[in-house]
């Protein structure tokens, strides 16, 4: 078999039902239908003198009633593998994965006629007007937002290279084609008011072919960020801007630049350096100081006035409800606004059950509860909650595993907390929001970049990779184990993965031993193409799976998939009568669906390598269109070659399809002459 299975393979018969998650165990049939063939098989076995079973005979009656009795019976236990595999997954402390805010970039916009900057501190919050309820986007950093924009970029490297358009760079190199010492990147202001204090740029790089995959080995320290000097052009020359914040790791990947701006000398517009004509700009610089700037970093867009921000809410001083109180002293108490995001609840309890009216001892108040994953190993004095995110349940301790919550009345509270999370209502990239609260001069916000979020998984996808998290342990050994864990990594939104054990996919195949390629598919928003991971998303993933959970010294190399465009030529024959350009319409939804990598095949994606097989497509169409009576000369096309009629589409292993253009003739069947 040339393709593997991947964390989402069945262990249990699973078939395609109206329930949480798309698909459900099924020990027996349950229709009606297959009961009255079973019970009719065997009539001839148990009772052949009946032989006259004509439709108002009694015991055809009596059939026909038990099968529609047994239909219930037999829905209702096809739900016990179902239900028993969750206690079990339970028992096990598999917990579902919880939502995920989506992480955001965004250019801060000050209106036009602004004569000062403007302070926008962390935690503002924007809306987009995407869903059935606003979304709530709150920036995570702080920033001086200066009225103007980015005017020009420039590059000295051998001479000057110049882009008066910073919101379309064409993949420009930052410090040349060669980046080598003392290379120049030069960022030129229009603004009316002069840089100062907190100044930040939203910098993306421009996804490059040579960069589908990171590789990462848990022996060596994580690469180090090229080293920059900054620099702002004052009235008494270059005086150096030190880096508040640089999440582009020196523009080695994209992110937001925070440049402390509160330069010893004012800060003046001129042109640039040999280039008197040029409009006068306020000019910052950075000075490449060694010669290790990665050669295939390419600059899409630069924006002023960039910020991180999540989709989140953050509420604060909120008294959590009590739910209920065990004998053992362990408590319940909720949070109101839901999902919350994890390991962002901050609580103060006060113990004064005594005495409702005295006042907590300072020092008591200063120390914090925290978030842990289970209470069995705590003692008894450890401050420590668990949270049920989905729900917004807080579980206190028992005085024995993790400390009791005293009697008393409003006394947990919630110091802060955010709520969000998931994919619905999200704006795009491009997208404008605006500010939840009126801010003079504050014109909005433009998504640069955003992830998708994650909604919570549901119980059918819990059955599905619940197993594969308990063979892994938390750790990863086998090539399933690196599968599961792919998914854990932080600040990835990682759809499905796929182990290659012994395959660099860098390279054109056969056995290299010490290395682990995983295949790495993303949830995406609005896609145009086939889901494909960024550069810092194949970061992400390879550095976790080689430095926290992988064989210590294997070489893990992430990698984007590579996807076969299939199309398909078949002649459609529906019955006469029925509507041919709907019956051709339907056709290509159920293609596009069947062959879709995230959402097709069974419902869990097309499997890594599975070949494209034209009978199990008849059927498909055949079962799925009512007005379709056959399916004639079918064949596929694989990347624009067209195969044979009637052949398979092979797939090599990690590959996996997406639905081309196809080309369908639907024709009416001939009537009785």
């Amino acid at each position: 078999m040339s393709w593997g299975r991947d964390i989402r393979s069945k262990d249990l018969l699973m078939l395609p039902a109206a329930v949480d998650g798309g698909l459900e165990p099924q020990l027996v049939v349950p229709s009606r239908q297959a009961v009255w063939t079973q019970v009719g098989a065997r009539i001839d076995d148990y009772t052949p003198e009946w032989t006259n079973r004509r439709r108002d005979d009694a015991g055809v009656a009596l059939v026909l009633a038990y099968g529609t009795l047994a239909e219930a019976v037999n829905v209702r236990l096809n739900r016990a593998p179902r239900r028993l595999a969750l206690e079990h997954l339970d028992l096990a402390g598999v917990r579902a994965l919880q939502a995920r805010p989506a992480q955001a970039m965004l250019g801060i916009e000050v209106a036009p006629r602004a004569t000062a900057a403007l302070d926008l501190p962390a935690g503002s919050p924007f809306l987009a007007p995407g869903g059935a309820e606003p979304v709530v986007i709150e920036t995570l950093d702080g920033c001086r937002a200066l009225p103007g924009k980015l005017a020009s970029v420039a590059v000295l490297a051998d001479g000057w290279l110049v882009n008066d358009d910073p919101a379309e760079l064409g993949a420009m190199a930052p410090f040349g084609p060669r980046p080598h010492m003392p290379a120049e990147l030069w960022l030129g202001i229009e603004s009316p008011v002069a840089p100062s204090a907190l100044l930040s740029f939203a910098v993306e790089l421009a996804p490059s072919p040579d960069r589908a995959s990171f590789s990462a080995v848990s022996t060596q320290p994580p690469a180090t960020a090229p080293t920059l000097r900054w620099e702002a052009m004052t009235k008494s020359g270059a005086a150096e801007l030190p880096v508040e914040r640089d999440g582009t790791d020196g523009l080695s990947h994209s992110g937001v630049l925070a440049l402390r701006a509160d330069t010893p000398s004012a800060w003046v517009a001129r042109a640039l350096p040999g280039r008197p004509d040029d409009p006068p700009l306020y000019w910052l610089r950075a000075r490449l100081i060694t010669d290790d700037f990665p050669d295939d970093s390419r600059l899409a867009r630069i924006t002023l006035n960039g910020v991180t921000a999540v989709a989140a809410r953050t509420i604060r001083d909120e008294v959590l409800a009590p739910l209920e109180r065990s004998s053992t002293g362990r408590s319940r108490h909720r949070l109101s606004q839901v999902p919350v995001v994890p390991h962002s609840v901050l609580i103060d309890v006060a113990d004064s059950a005594g005495d409702p009216f005295s006042e907590q001892d300072p020092a008591e108040r200063e120390v914090p509860w925290k978030e842990v994953d289970d209470l069995a190993a705590r003692d008894s004095e450890d401050r420590v909650f668990l949270l049920d995110a989905a729900n917004g349940v807080v579980t206190f301790g028992d005085g024995v595993h993790g400390r009791a919550v005293p009697d008393g009345y409003r006394n947990v509270v919630a110091r802060k907390y955010m709520a969000g999370g998931g994919s619905a209502g999200l704006p795009v990239p491009g997208d404008t929001i605006t500010a939840q609260r009126s801010v003079p001069n504050l014109s909005g916000a433009t998504v640069l970049a955003i992830t998708t979020g994650a909604d919570s998984e549901t119980s059918g996808e819990l059955v599905l990779r619940g197993p594969a998290e308990i063979c892994s342990r938390g750790r990863a050994v086998a090539p399933g184990d690196y599968a599961t864990l792919a998914l854990t990594a932080s600040g990835v939104d990682v759809a499905r993965a796929h182990c290659l054990p012994g395959t660099d996919p860098r390279s054109g195949g056969g056995v290299v031993p010490g290395v682990v390629g995983v295949i790495v598919v993303p949830r995406v928003i609005a896609q145009d193409g086939p889901p494909l991971p960024s550069t810092e998303d194949l970061r992400a993933v390879a550095e976790h799976l080689a430095r926290e959970v992988g064989v210590v010294g294997a070489e893990v190399v992430a990698a984007a998939p590579r996807y076969r465009e299939i199309a398909v030529q078949a002649v459609l024959v529906a019955r006469a009568g029925s509507d041919l350009a709907a019956t051709g319409s339907l056709a290509r939804d159920a293609i596009d669906g069947w062959l879709d990598p995230l959402d097709g095949f069974d419902g869990t994606g097309w499997p890594f390598g599975g070949p494209v097989r034209w009978d199990v497509l008849t059927r498909l169409l055949l079962a799925t269109l009512g007005d379709l009576t056959a399916v004639s000369r079918l064949a596929f096309s694989i990347d624009g070659r067209r195969l044979a009629a009637c052949t398979d589409a092979a797939l090599e292993p990690g590959e996996l399809t997406w639905p081309g253009s196809h080309i369908l003739e639907i024709i009416a069947e001939e009537g009785p002459s």
